[in-house]
């Protein structure tokens, strides 16, 4: 494996078993980059992605701090793209979508090697004049090669990449609360720095995985909820 997605997952591994003390600051990235054996910004980029994702947080000339560990409970449903596009004013906007070589860390996702092919889908969701949900989506392009024919603004991905003969047997799914960087936070034309749900999930066809996105999510517009029998 890469060492960036190897550093980030196993600063996170610490960080939600509580290796590192509240209050007090995680290793410099010098020290990061001294453990690891990799450059300084390998080392920068970790903790950008962690900063980004709500673990830690950067105090200028005081070093990075544990945001606290995160305790997983209950369940959710999100609905499915069928019932968002069924609205008259929902639309959808397809920003990319093309086939691009898989990073390190989406290798690492998809069980493929760096530098494979995956297909990468990044839309829009709206409402009237209100942009609401980004998304980028990568896509075992093995699976679902012709999947970038479709009309991807208005069909759902799962019913395509069912009808090209990959059933979705399977998801996982995590939703946090994330402070929007510069880019999501133009294209929701929000402030930089305003609070969001980010919600990651990994689809499986059988044991293989096949799709994992980002779904960005506005929180002052959006509330998740769901029943069940205690």
């Amino acid at each position: 494996m890469a060492k960036y997605p190897l550093i980030k997952t196993t600063l996170k591994d610490r960080l939600l078993g509580g290796h590192y003390a509240e209050g007090l600051p995680l290793p410099s990235e010098p020290q990061l980059a001294r453990e690891f054996e990799v450059s300084r910004m390998t080392a920068r980029r970790a903790i950008d992605e962690l900063e980004r994702e709500g673990y830690v947080y950067r105090v200028q000339g005081a070093g990075t701090f544990p945001t606290g560990k995160r305790f997983r409970q209950g369940m959710f449903r999100v609905r499915p793209f069928k019932e968002w596009a069924r609205h008259p004013d929902h639309r959808t906007h397809v920003l990319r979508a093309l086939t691009v070589g898989a990073t390190p860390e989406i290798a690492a996702v998809l069980h493929l090697n760096a530098g494979d092919p995956v297909l990468y889908v990044h839309r829009l969701r709206t409402a009237g004049d209100e942009a609401l949900v980004i998304e980028k989506r990568y896509i075992n392009s093995a699976l679902a090669p012709s999947l970038l024919d479709h009309d991807l603004g208005s069909e759902s991905i799962h019913e395509v990449m069912i009808g090209l003969g990959v059933p979705i047997t399977r998801v996982e799914q995590n939703l946090e609360a994330v402070n929007l960087r510069q880019e999501e936070a133009e294209l929701l034309r929000v402030p930089l720095g305003t609070a969001a749900f980010l919600l990651r999930r990994t689809t499986y066809s059988g044991p293989q995985r096949v799709s994992y996105v980002n779904y960005w999510v506005r929180g002052d517009r959006y509330a998740f909820q769901d029943s069940f029998e205690p």
